[in-house]
């Protein structure tokens, strides 16, 4: 995987204003930005009028750049919206600013300060990745694809408003060609809009060939006139439109896991009401109840599905973590090369341009590891299991001790009926309760795995150290007095604690760990669950009744997460719960196959 963005080279002079010096071009006017922007893009596309009259919008953008038409969209659309509407505001960004470049920008408009405080907060770091950051208050999906626009053609989405802001188009020609203009119309519904500072000859033939209309409105400033477009194709206005919103509340969410609790919170955020069933008398009983789990991505070498996946659901996840107070307080992550062939994975990784915190080999708190092959990750690290699942779960009901035993439908709603014959009613079940799943249908394609973690006591030189080493095994940072090794490995279900488990723990550890940290070994415990696998170690959602060959009858699973739940669930939660009301799951084509049970089928 390559981190290919293009640096910015970001400027701000009396001379030249807020300048891109690698595209030779302005961000927008220096004596009044904002005005130009409610011009071009606010008021051109008439937004304050649709605001009041659509409950779902979706605007697309070429060029995030400084944040500023997202600022001036998120004001108007606060001051604007129906009540429960929703806006996903979606924008493609090859050359993203960093956070100090943003705050330089923001310290010229104060009046911005609230909605720029939050930007500047959730802002993510340069990867070539997707980036989620949702604005609860206002119902705000703001989605960051990293990446030039001719990845496009990866997504599935429809705006109803574009806003073409990609630079001039002699600094910056990949934005402005006919095969893109043909990809703006088949992304746009029926009776969308876009506007565009340029009035060019060839922009203009370009986009009423793809089949907009198209004309010239007065510009703003010095810029007398600008363009805009609309789409009027009658014929395809079936094709266009998504589905509205579904109404899938109460929804009730079986299992009190890490699966459950990030279905709760996808849930909630939306202000969708939904329980949590367990059979257990606690929350996370099961596979999630290890008193801590790493959170790290699996980067690959070249553009797998696996490695983009991974990313973009370690930063989700990690970005959630982190929001919630979750994370102690961590110098991150040491990766160690496990085999031969990952020292040459290793050295390849840190030449493609990543963000220094995600990762480098500059951990300078252990000298010993100059001579060690190894990565460092500052941004991975432990998540503190039972804080990120209560957090997950705040205000949310938890209904403990009732063992689902069948559930029936009558009058548009599921009964849920315990072995005692107590009921619960729902219009929406999902069931997200790890290897127990495989009770449901034989077609279910999860193999349980046991796994034993190794709890030893902190010795003083250990206790101060707030660095993570993973090897194949993982070994944490101090945490409440102990540290954690695992997990082992066995096919099977078993839940007994096996001495050969805790040996095989506790002998992984490297013999430069051992000599330089670990050499005074005091084992104080372990922890024995069952996670659930598929045959190619990636998680899954779907409709339970797909598997039945059944009509859906709103009873969907999510699961599979094996040994990495608390990096792929919220994520993989956040995509099931945008599926099933019914919303644009804007995610990369080259990821889908990984998402959805139909592949392991």
């Amino acid at each position: 995987m390559k981190n290919n963005l293009i640096n910015p080279r970001f400027s701000i002079s009396s001379k030249l204003g807020i300048y891109s010096k690698s595209y030779n071009d302005i961000y927008f006017d220096k004596l009044n930005g904002p005005k130009e922007t409610e011009h071009v893009y606010l008021n051109t596309n008439n937004l304050s009028k649709k605001f009041k009259n659509k409950q779902k919008f979706v605007i697309a953008e070429i060029g995030f750049g400084t944040g500023l038409n997202f600022l001036l969209t998120w004001k108007l659309w606060k001051e604007n919206r129906k009540n429960n509407g929703s806006l996903t505001y979606i924008s493609f960004e090859n050359a993203p600013l960093s956070k100090k470049d943003i705050e330089r920008v923001y310290k010229k408009f104060k009046n911005l300060d609230g909605y720029s405080r939050f930007l500047l907060k959730n802002i993510p770091e340069r990867c070539k990745s997707t980036h989620r950051i949702f604005i609860k208050a206002d119902n705000i999906n703001l989605i960051l694809i990293y990446d030039d626009i001719t990845s496009l053609i990866n997504f599935n989405f429809k705006a109803d408003t574009w806003f073409l802001d990609g630079f001039s188009p002699k600094k910056n020609p990949l934005v402005w060609t006919d095969k893109l203009f043909k990809q703006l119309y088949n992304f746009t519904n029926l009776d969308g809009s876009l506007s565009t500072f340029s009035v060019a000859g060839h922009i203009r033939r370009g986009l009423l060939k793809a089949g907009f209309k198209v004309s010239k409105v007065s510009g703003y400033g010095n810029k007398k006139e600008i363009s805009y477009a609309t789409k009027k194709d009658l014929i395809s206005s079936n094709q266009n439109k998504f589905s509205c919103e579904k109404n899938i509340g109460p929804v009730a969410v079986i299992g009190s896991g890490i699966s459950g609790a990030s279905l709760a919170y996808a849930l909630r955020k939306r202000n969708i009401e939904c329980f949590i069933i367990d059979k257990s008398y606690k929350l996370a009983n099961g596979a999630s109840g290890n008193k801590l789990a790493l959170q790290m991505p699996k980067l690959t070498m070249d553009d797998s599905p696996y490695g983009l996946l991974s990313l973009e659901a370690f930063l989700y996840s990690r970005k959630i973590a982190k929001n919630l107070n979750a994370i102690p307080r961590s110098d991150g992550l040491v990766l160690i090369p496990s085999r031969g062939r990952d020292i040459i994975k290793f050295k390849k990784l840190l030449e493609n341009n990543w963000p220094l915190d995600l990762l480098n080999n500059n951990y300078d708190k252990l000298n010993f590891l100059k001579f060690i092959n190894h990565i460092y990750m500052k941004s991975s690290g432990i998540v503190d299991n039972s804080k990120f699942i209560q957090n997950l779960i705040k205000d949310v009901e938890f209904i403990s001790k009732f063992d689902v035993k069948k559930i029936t439908s009558k009058d548009g709603l599921n009964i849920i009926i315990d072995k005692f014959g107590n009921r619960l009613k729902a219009k929406t079940v999902i069931w997200a309760n790890g290897f127990e799943m495989t009770n449901l249908s034989q077609n279910l394609p999860i193999n349980p795995i046991s796994g034993q973690v190794t709890y030893l006591k902190a010795n003083e030189l250990s206790s101060n150290l707030k660095i993570n080493f993973s090897y194949g095994h993982h070994i944490s940072q101090a945490f409440k007095g102990y540290y954690q090794i695992g997990a082992s490995f066995n096919r099977n279900a078993n839940k007994c604690f096996r001495e050969i488990d805790q040996n095989t723990n506790i002998n992984s550890i490297p013999e430069f760990l051992r000599k330089n940290i670990y050499y005074n070994i005091n084992e104080s415990g372990h922890r024995v669950s069952v996670r659930a696998s598929t045959k190619d170690r990636m998680p899954f959602f779907g409709d339970l009744n797909s598997l039945r060959g059944k009509k859906s009858n709103n009873i969907y699973i999510l699961g599979g997460m094996g040994a990495w739940g608390f990096v792929y669930a919220p994520f993989y939660a956040e995509l099931l719960v945008t599926k099933i009301i019914n919303d644009q799951l804007v995610i990369n084509s080259k990821l889908k196959k990984l998402l959805t049970i139909e592949r392991l089928l």
